[in-house]
């Protein structure tokens, strides 16, 4: 690939600015940007030529956005709104009007010190995090924006209405933009847009029972996608976790400490699965990511392409209530093993563990009771 030549790409910007019969022009001033233009005079006679050095730096994305600007100049000039205030040399650029690749920079610096709340809804200082969890979330979900325009709103709604509804994607991507939007000085507000993602969400129909569960695995003609579709189903791992595991023995895997979820160690319910479709064999599909969630989304793609009709994450909320309420394993011993806390476990799978207990009592209390001898009258 060429090296970037900054100058070739200014030239190229102002051929294509002369061609939209746009006047203004860009120059470059060392290692900054600077345009160019015939403005109204400020001694309000006339005109003069005016430079205008708006802190843009001397590179790709710099480029891009002088070249938004001179069409900005351009259209307050031809409606008389120009004003020199706003234009001003040297003027600091206001975080809503700088590249959003330069904006996230700035977020990320403010972010990583923890001056930045992840909510206009926080009420406490979150705690410090590392340069791993910026990698790993925020910065996959930023930089889906035009990285060469200023932040706004459009943008940001187009980035979230390409997400999933109610699913935590679509929520930890409103939650991110929205914490960009506050320190950009942008009012909105995303929380109509965030859904309704946790136990509410899950719906008993969009959890595959078992049968379906081994109708889809036997349609999947790619061995290592099976395979991982099988240790999914029968392990309750996450998407990411099947590329970051181990066997221990035919019924039990290893998940590495490397990954976000952190180490733990899980059984395959029913065992009868991770025999027959002997699992042990590791399959895994040759696939390269930077990060946890790269898999997560190669995995998704992989469900979309063989059009299985319920999500990844399905077969682990299987998995837990298999577990919780028909093997009555308990909910510490499941939260051990899937790797979360008994808190959320309980909170995710409450109304199935309800329900089972009601049902317990039910047989017990009420169905026994009916199996009795009837006394005489």
């Amino acid at each position: 690939m060429p090296k970037f030549n900054v100058d070739k790409a200014i030239d190229a910007a102002n051929q294509r600015l002369k061609e939209a019969e746009v006047k203004p022009q860009i120059k470059r001033n060392g290692g900054a940007l600077v345009i160019r233009a015939t403005v109204p005079s400020r001694s309000g006679i006339g005109t003069e030529r005016g430079e205008f050095s708006l802190g843009i730096p001397a590179n790709k994305d710099g480029v891009k956005f002088a070249e938004s600007k001179c069409h900005d100049l351009a259209d307050q000039l031809m409606r008389e709104t120009f004003k020199w205030e706003d234009w001003r040399r040297n003027r600091a650029l206001k975080p809503h009007e700088i590249p959003v690749s330069q904006l996230v920079q700035n977020f990320k610096a403010e972010y990583l010190k923890g001056n930045v709340q992840p909510s206009r809804k926080a009420t406490k200082k979150r705690k410090l995090i590392k340069e791993s969890t910026w990698e790993y979330g925020w910065q996959k979900t930023l930089e889906r924006l035009p990285q060469d325009q200023p932040l706004s709103e459009a943008m940001v709604l187009a980035v979230i209405i390409t997400t999933e509804p109610h699913t935590e994607t679509r929520k930890r991507t409103c939650q991110r933009l929205q914490a960009l939007c506050d320190y950009a000085g942008i009012k909105i507000d995303l929380s109509s847009h965030s859904g309704d993602y946790g136990h509410q969400s899950l719906n008993p129909r969009d959890i595959p029972d078992d049968a379906m569960i081994v109708e889809w695995r036997d349609k999947i003609p790619n061995p290592a996608w099976q395979w991982v579709y099988g240790m999914m189903a029968a392990f309750g791992l996450r998407p990411h976790e099947c590329f970051l595991c181990e066997f221990i023995d035919v019924h039990t895997v290893r998940v590495f400490n490397e990954t976000k979820t952190g180490y733990h160690v899980t059984r395959a319910i029913p065992p009868e699965w991770a025999e027959q479709w002997n699992l042990i064999e590791v399959q895994r599909p040759k696939v390269t990511a930077k990060r946890p969630s790269d898999y997560g989304d190669r995995n998704k793609g992989q469900f979309q392409r063989y059009e299985i009709p319920f999500p990844a994450y399905n077969l682990r909320h299987a998995y837990a209530i298999r577990g919780t309420v028909k093997e009555e394993m308990g909910s510490v011993a499941m939260a051990k093993m899937m790797g979360h806390s008994v808190a959320v476990h309980e909170k995710t799978y409450q109304e199935w563990i309800k329900d089972a207990e009601i049902q317990k009592k039910y047989e017990q209390k009420i169905l026994n009771r009916s199996k009795l001898p009837k006394m005489p009258l």
